[in-house]
């Protein structure tokens, strides 16, 4: 592998925090039957 590869080549990081909450949130919405966006969404 070349150094070229090296910094190229796509590795999976671990999610951020804010990641991690949002994807619980919407989770949780989901759950509950929210919808997510609009007046009475989550992202409302």
């Amino acid at each position: 592998m070349t150094t070229l590869d090296a910094v190229t080549k796509k590795t999976k990081s671990e999610p951020t925090r804010e990641t991690v909450a949002a994807k619980e949130w919407v989770r949780l919405a989901q759950e509950q039957g929210l919808a997510l966006d609009g007046p009475d969404g989550l992202l409302g």
